[in-house]
């Protein structure tokens, strides 16, 4: 298991080997020219920044603040929970 620090210091390449086979998608959001998916991966989250029409990462960032989470609130389906 690996930091959101350790994380940070991995290559664009290995942040995305680690995504792809450990995280889980949680939401997404869009921000200016960009569409950002959140993940969280070995209990820490990641901002995955897509170009949307060119398919590609512009950068994989460790949130380590609340203030962006809260940005994914009403994106995020807790209706199973209440089921």
């Amino acid at each position: 298991m690996i930091t959101s620090i350790d994380f940070q210091n991995l290559t664009e390449d290995l942040k995305c080997y680690v995504l792809l086979n450990n995280g889980k998608h949680i939401a997404e959001r869009n921000y200016g020219i960009y569409n950002i998916q959140l993940y969280c991966v070995y209990g820490f989250y990641v901002e995955v920044f897509y170009l949307p029409g060119s398919d590609e990462i512009d950068q994989i960032l460790s949130v380590n603040s609340d203030e962006v989470l809260e940005l994914y609130l009403d994106s995020i389906d807790i209706t199973d929970i209440y089921m």
